[in-house]
């Protein structure tokens, strides 16, 4: 493998045994699958449902919440080097076993986690956008609260606020109990000007082999204790977290033309003798709110 920058354009050199990996990943990537997802103390919804996930924006997504302050790792290959191969090729959303390794479990669980609560945001909850606390805290609109800032917040039509908490395991549900717990804490921990929708715990609980992926979904009641701190009066808007949101997904400031998420459409291309497969990176989407993967046929 070599990679190459042909026009600003990035190219991965494949040789004839690499090529049918890659092709078989982006296959994968953008073949839908299934996840389970159980909801708990959301007013009129209770229980467990199947959701269909497409894993190449959960990708994305998974570049988008664990990289804002970090200009240089938003390269546009960053998602797929490391997550690319991780989905297994069954119907449910598995690991593989190979990501499966004590000494990288931590990260895979908390940056895959982050990732697909950026997706539930998205997808499941249909936010306009969403900016990560750190993008909040640069602008001054939130100020850090040891350690108890919620990760996320986002944006709806009606001009309200989602609060949002990131947790991971790569064990079983049973190792999310502590994590949902403190997870409560951060969601209640922030006030705002604009009414507050949601605030909601993602809990992600990453399996392989027989045993899928499974969501949990916890809507902590709004009069949930803090102990002996009180939730942090902020100024946040609608409009300041959509400004932070943009700002995020637009590092152009750091003078980097290929980046993750930027204003700058990109292809990406995998490519053997005879054989090539084209990653398209949209510019900014306004329907969207960030930018878009798709792969060209």
């Amino acid at each position: 493998m070599e990679i190459t920058i042909e026009n600003s354009t990035v190219v991965v050199n494949l040789d004839e045994s690499e090529f049918p990996i890659f092709e078989a990943m982006f296959a994968n990537l953008e073949d839908k699958k299934t996840v389970k997802c159980e909801f708990r103390e959301f007013n009129g919804l209770s229980g467990s449902a199947d959701i269909n996930l497409l894993p190449m924006h959960l990708c994305r997504t998974i570049g988008e919440a664990n990289l804002a302050e970090d200009p240089f790792a938003t390269i546009t290959l960053y998602p797929f080097w490391k997550y690319g191969f991780a989905f297994g090729g069954s119907e449910g959303l598995v690991l593989n076993p190979s990501q499966d390794d004590p000494h990288k479990k931590a990260v895979v669980a908390d940056e895959m986690g982050m990732g697909f609560c950026a997706w539930a945001m998205e997808e499941v909850f249909g936010c306009e956008t969403w900016a990560d606390a750190s993008a909040l805290i640069a602008e001054g609109y939130v100020a850090a609260s040891g350690g108890r800032t919620p990760d996320f917040v986002c944006t709806f039509p009606d001009g309200s606020l989602g609060i949002f908490e990131a947790k991971g395991t790569t064990g079983t549900t049973g190792d999310l109990t502590s994590a949902l717990a403190s997870g409560k804490l951060q969601a209640a921990c922030l006030t705002a000007l604009a009414p507050i929708k949601y605030r909601v715990v993602v809990g992600v609980a990453l399996n392989g082999g027989a045993k899928p992926t499974k969501v949990i979904m916890l809507d902590p009641p709004a009069s949930t204790p803090l102990g002996d701190r009180e939730a942090e009066p902020t100024n946040l808007t609608a409009n300041m977290v959509k400004a932070a949101a943009r700002k995020m997904r637009t590092p152009s400031a750091f003078g980097i033309s290929l980046v993750h998420g930027g204003e700058k459409e990109e292809v990406t291309i995998f490519r053997a003798p005879g054989m090539e497969i084209r990653l398209k990176r949209e510019k900014y989407r306004e329907d969207k709110r960030h930018g878009w993967l798709d792969l060209l046929k």
